[in-house]
């Protein structure tokens, strides 16, 4: 399961939601999926009732726990079955095109390192933000009530602020990721990762791993484009004017 927050155009007004990547591409907005599905299961206030099941706020649904987690996976698979019925309406489900993704997470409760170093959470920043140091991938782990793990998402652990992908997927990346800075790539092996031991987060709370050693970029010009790919997600940024030594420690 992917899920990721998302905003679109609705006429002059603006919808900000918690969506579900389909096969198709489109994004479900399963906050109205879900009260759909409640109304036609003749559910009273079916509106009101998917509030609390399956918010629109992905922050909420975190603090609804491993249940609330189950139910946003029943609204995505319901979603699908719809999307490949061909009749799932586009105020639903908008393409991919006509949505903006911000972090998953935009709003975490709190954000640090492994070493238990705070981060700036209001500082975050999503698809598209600009690096103004050499890039350090990492992956981030989110919290759900109850210290359950939600999933993982990618992210730069760099001083100027974090940066959190787009999705956030329920299942430890299948391969190892890729770091690339214009056509120069490097694996980001997650052997460096697997052996970590982390419990107790809290809902809403995001834990990055310490950014791998990896052979330094031979150069980082500016304006660059630097993407990190995993089997799930891509996030990728640009290269800002370097403020630090432009080497990966």
């Amino acid at each position: 399961m992917l899920l990721g927050t998302g905003s679109w155009a609705e006429g002059p007004a603006e919808r900000r939601a918690l969506v579900g990547r389909l096969a198709s591409g489109r994004l479900a907005d399963l906050n109205r999926i879900e009260a759909l599905r409640l109304g036609k299961l003749g559910e009273g206030d079916p509106t009101r009732l998917a509030e609390a099941l399956v918010p629109p706020s992905l922050r909420r649904l975190l603090e609804g726990g491993p249940r609330a987690l189950a139910r946003a996976k029943q609204t995505l698979a319901y979603a699908e079955k719809w999307d490949l019925r061909g009749n799932l309406p586009e105020a639903l489900a908008p393409m991919a095109d006509q949505v903006r993704l911000g972090p998953c997470l935009p709003r975490p409760l709190a954000l640090h390192r492994f070493d238990g170093g705070l981060l700036d959470r209001l500082t975050l920043g999503g698809p598209g933000a600009e690096l103004n140091s050499a890039p350090q991938p990492s992956l981030g782990v989110v919290g759900a009530a109850g210290g359950a793990v939600a999933g993982f998402c990618l992210a730069f652990d760099q001083p100027s602020g974090t940066v959190l992908g787009a999705w956030l997927s329920d299942q430890w990346p299948a391969e190892n990721m890729e770091l690339k800075v214009g056509n120069t790539r490097r694996s980001v092996p997650l052997k460096a990762w697997e052996n970590l031991v982390f419990s107790g987060l809290r809902a809403g709370e995001v834990l990055l791993f310490p950014p791998p050693r990896l052979k330094p970029f031979p150069e980082l010009p500016e304006g660059a484009e630097v993407s990190l790919s995993a089997d799930f997600d891509q996030l990728v940024v640009g290269l800002g004017a370097m403020d630090l030594p432009t080497t990966i420690h």
